[in-house]
């Protein structure tokens, strides 16, 4: 004869307890497949960098089933999604937070930094990314790492746009600041001012440094501004 505790078996605050126990494991399963976590590593500074950061699978899965277009004048659909603005708005947030006490200048070339350090792959893919598929995936060409360096600037508060180098089918971004030494560097002008050359596919390039393979005049994307408070 089984006794009872209260008026419950023993056997039955087994089972509760099993039942208790499947539950919470289902829900921790759910949750961590509700996201993916990406982790970054990378140098600048003469430093080893570390960043990582859960991205919503629904927002991931979003992006990767929206209609593409290949026309350059309208990348700014990439730069600009409305549906995946909290979550770059966010990455840029908690990217911020690991790296308190440094100047903007220097978490600016930073998070530069972080994206020359993924993997270029070539073009590849068949359509350009968006950022959150970049991140996510963790490879891409100069338009998917043009489009991603553009919309974490524009996150930080910094006029950006795109420039399409037609004749060398290439494309980078320009970045509306002012750099050291910024008389002998490359910047072109759009709309009153000045925005300087920045090359997104590999590590060692600096803001306002061009390779010398790019010397088309390029075609200038506009993309819409940021208003945040940082």
């Amino acid at each position: 004869m089984v006794k009872s505790l209260g008026g419950i078996s023993r056997q039955s605050c087994v089972i509760i307890v099993v039942l208790v126990l499947t539950v919470l494991q289902g829900i921790s399963a759910f949750s961590q497949s509700e996201v993916i976590r990406r982790t970054y590593v990378w140098n600048y500074g003469g430093r080893t960098w570390s960043f990582a950061y859960d991205f919503p699978r629904s927002t991931y899965q979003t992006q990767k089933s929206l209609t593409r277009t290949l026309d350059y004048m309208a990348y700014d659909v990439y730069v600009n999604d409305p549906r995946e603005d909290p979550v770059l708005r966010d990455f840029v947030t908690q990217f911020d937070a690991t790296v308190t006490g440094l100047t903007v200048w220097y978490r600016l070339n930073l998070i530069i930094a972080l994206v020359q350090s993924i993997p270029y792959v070539g073009e590849t893919c068949e359509y350009p990314r968006y950022p959150i598929e970049m991140l996510v995936d963790q490879q891409g060409d100069c338009e998917d790492a043009a489009i991603l360096t553009a919309a974490l600037v524009r996150q930080m508060g910094f006029g950006v746009v795109l420039l399409a180098f037609l004749e060398e089918h290439h494309m980078a971004v320009g970045i509306r600041v002012l750099p050291p030494d910024h008389q002998y560097l490359q910047s072109y002008a759009w709309k009153g001012d000045a925005y300087y050359y920045l090359e997104p596919t590999s590590l060692g390039w600096s803001i306002g440094q061009i390779p010398p393979t790019y010397r088309s005049v390029p075609t200038i994307v506009h993309l819409a501004p940021v208003y945040a408070n940082r």
